[in-house]
């Protein structure tokens, strides 16, 4: 297992919603006709979905566009470019940028037909999101 679980369980204050279970996972990844990285199962089989210093991550047992499956299949039809190996992490809400994850963990910046890599794990990712408390 990865440690991105115990490093999520150092942030306060952190939202959260239940857990998911090993089928949820699988009924996400078939649905997405995807794999996920450990580190996203392992995030979400114990958080389902986090909120924390103004970061809003995807994940399950929650609906609408913090569930990973509507936000990647609502951004896969709204942008014919986005990567069809990513799902959607984050949506930042400005300019149309969106935080995307491939099966191997690495994270990108997507904005509309522009890939730029920044990070190469969820944990890397994670440190990113932490320092936005002090902005």
């Amino acid at each position: 297992m990865s440690n991105i679980v115990e490093k999520i369980k150092e942030i306060h204050p952190l939202y959260h919603v239940k857990g998911c279970t090993e089928e949820q996972i699988q009924e996400a990844q078939s649905a997405l006709k995807m794999e996920f990285p450990e580190e996203f199962v392992d995030y979400v089989r114990e958080f389902g979905a986090i909120s924390f210093y103004g970061t809003e991550w995807t994940g399950l047992n929650v609906e609408g566009y913090l569930n990973v499956v509507e936000a990647t299949r609502q951004e896969q039809s709204l942008n014919e470019a986005f990567p069809t190996e990513c799902f959607v992490l984050e949506n930042q809400g400005i300019d149309g940028v969106i935080t995307a994850v491939d099966k191997a963990g690495h994270v990108f910046a997507i904005q509309f037909d522009q890939k730029k890599l920044l990070c190469d794990s969820l944990s890397e990712y994670l440190e990113i999101c932490i320092a936005r408390k002090n902005k």
